[in-house]
């Protein structure tokens, strides 16, 4: 029985990919998230088709794990398990989609706030973010994500997860459109939820202390030990916190201003609909 002959019109469009490295550098990962071919967190983007990039820009992606798994098998196979992905590693997978299928120049719209300034449209070279993706620091995460506090207890934190940054965010918008609707039925219960989720989305372990330290992972019990934590172990844990999210690209560009030519700094747009359109 003969094979199916092969399609010869794909020939000229299957384009090959480019390889990014994840400014997490895959550190974080457990086996089965990453594709054994991916080593040091390196990665091969393929460029998005038309059809790709439809579900890009139609898409709120920022809540649609769905969507991120289907544009992963197509543009991204290494990665098997995207919504397991750190929050910071999904942005950089949406400016290696645009580097990989348009190039390293961009066209992004901007607007200074001097006076009488208008919108203008400002050339951006991504390479430049990409150079940069500050992780340096995660050479030394063992200390970077760990907190002793001084009545022994250890935590041990770790970066913000998509799954937990959509959770978050589907929370605030369920509070903000009761809030709009009817204010006055919002409770102190569903305020301290969002508090001890946001807590809880950078919490990897909590040891009791002691010669007979045990560390518990359970998040039931770990969600009870936040609701009863002093506020000066909060603040501590808030601090390391954001101490250990330090790392990782950063968006934010240097523009000179078109009106009057004084530059400025532009923090570009993460959501991917409006990253894609400028």
């Amino acid at each position: 029985m003969s094979e199916p002959s092969l399609n010869p019109l794909l020939s000229k469009v299957k384009l090959p990919g480019k390889v990014f490295q994840l400014p997490s550098k895959g550190l974080f990962y457990q086996p089965g998230i990453l594709a054994d071919t991916v080593k040091d967190g390196e990665i091969q983007v393929k460029p998005m088709s038309a059809l790709v990039e439809l579900k890009v820009r139609s898409a709120d992606l920022l809540i649609s794990t769905k969507i991120i798994r289907e544009i992963c098998t197509e543009c991204i196979p290494e990665i098997l398990k995207p919504e397991q992905l750190i929050s910071r590693d999904i942005d950089a997978l949406f400016l290696f989609l645009v580097i990989s299928t348009y190039g390293f120049d961009k066209t992004i719209k901007a607007i200074h706030d001097c006076t009488n300034s208008t919108v203008h449209d400002y050339n951006v070279n991504l390479e430049t973010i990409i150079n940069d993706p500050r992780n340096q620091v995660l050479d030394h995460k063992d200390v970077l994500f760990s907190i002793e506090l001084d009545n022994g207890q250890e935590v041990e934190l770790r970066p913000v997860l998509f799954s937990d940054s959509i959770d978050m965010l589907l929370m605030r918008q369920q509070v903000a459109k009761k809030e709009v609707s009817a204010p006055n039925l919002i409770t102190t219960q569903e305020m301290e939820d969002i508090v001890v989720r946001d807590i809880m989305s950078v919490i990897k372990s909590v040891s009791t202390g002691g010669s007979d330290s045990v560390k518990i992972v359970d998040s039931k019990k770990i969600d009870e030990w936040i609701r009863i934590l002093p506020k000066r172990y909060m603040d501590l844990i808030i601090e390391a916190a954001i101490r250990a999210s330090d790392w990782g690209f950063d968006f934010h560009v240097k523009l000179k201003c078109k009106d009057c030519n004084e530059e400025f700094d532009h923090s570009m747009e993460l959501n991917p609909i409006n990253f894609l359109s400028g």
